[in-house]
């Protein structure tokens, strides 16, 4: 049995805030009036799925419910008028965890809609999962000029690509425990980032393509 449509749609509209206003934190040191933050904040929200769903030749989630665009410009608003309290050193710690909370959803609504939809099966939805999570972001990042998590050695996008194949192997062979796979599959996503966070848990040196030697 798949994950309930409620439980997707909660999900998603969470990550959707998250997301809308990394984007204001992203841009926190640039000049920009509150209408390019609105436009960048729904890029950054919105993005992965875009792509997720154009993929899929699926209609786009957010042009069947406008209420995603209006809360990711509702989050970038709210944002930008308290970036001040935002920047504080432990909020920016508490944004991470929201990010990492934020990836870890969409991540899962990503690979269960790419599984729904049997696009690709099995490789696909954990492709289409890990793009759903990451292509906001690096959106944005693009944008702003500014380098991407997925190019550094911080774990980012190995954790998301990690919880997609725990969710999608459960749906293969398990599809009667795809709810408790998805809380397992966010618990590996959002840990692996916590571990990240706190221990400054990185890719290991040999997995990393260094030109300079």
């Amino acid at each position: 049995m798949f994950i309930s449509t409620t439980f997707i749609e909660v999900i998603t509209i969470l990550g959707t805030a998250a997301f809308s206003a990394s984007a204001v934190l992203a841009a926190n040191d640039r000049e920009i009036d509150l209408f390019s933050i609105i436009v960048l904040g729904i890029i950054a929200a919105v993005g992965g799925g875009t792509i997720r769903d154009c993929l899929l030749d699926t209609p786009v989630f957010w042009a069947e419910d406008m209420s995603y665009i209006y809360i990711a410009s509702a989050s970038a608003i709210v944002c930008f008028y308290t970036i001040s309290f935002l920047k504080k050193k432990w909020i920016s710690e508490i944004y991470l965890y929201i990010d990492a909370i934020a990836i870890a959803m969409f991540c899962i609504q990503g690979t269960e809609k790419a599984w729904a939809l049997g696009f690709g099966l099995p490789v696909a939805p954990v492709i289409l999962g890990t793009m759903t999570a990451v292509g906001g972001g690096i959106v944005r990042d693009i944008i702003l000029q500014r380098p991407s998590l997925i190019l550094s050695k911080e774990l980012y996008a190995i954790p998301v690509c990690l919880g997609a194949i725990i969710h999608a192997v459960t749906l293969a062979y398990l599809p009667d425990y795809s709810e408790i796979s998805a809380l397992a599959a966010a618990f590996v996503i959002i840990y692996l980032r916590h571990l990240s966070i706190q221990k400054n848990l990185v890719v290991p040196n040999w997995a990393l393509l260094n030109l300079k030697k």
